[in-house]
């Protein structure tokens, strides 16, 4: 199975900072590997940069991948939930399955 360092390795080797919040990282172990094959697409701009992640309950939160910029201008790759209340639900997920 695919480990979430594989996912950063990724990442650093593009010179890009990963930004992900750790609710986020936590709920997608065990889904690395598509986690991984949606990033790794949206970097070679083959894909919308949207990965469904299954929640523990059945449902699912949609995820945004971004890329941005920081103040001194080094790239930034952000995952952030595509509604507003997607990482509350992230973070209720887990303390359910907890």
């Amino acid at each position: 199975m695919l480990s979430f360092e594989a996912v950063e390795e990724v990442c650093e080797s593009k010179s890009i900072t990963l930004v992900i919040h750790p609710a986020i990282r936590r709920a997608v172990r065990g889904y690395e590997e598509s986690f991984y094959i949606g990033l790794r697409c949206f970097l070679k701009e083959e894909a919308d940069g949207i990965f469904f992640l299954p929640l523990c309950d059945g449902g699912s939160i949609r995820l945004a991948f971004s890329q941005r910029h920081s103040s001194g201008g080094h790239p930034i790759l952000r995952v952030d939930p595509l509604t507003s209340e997607g990482l509350d639900q992230i973070k209720a997920t887990i303390r359910a399955s907890s």
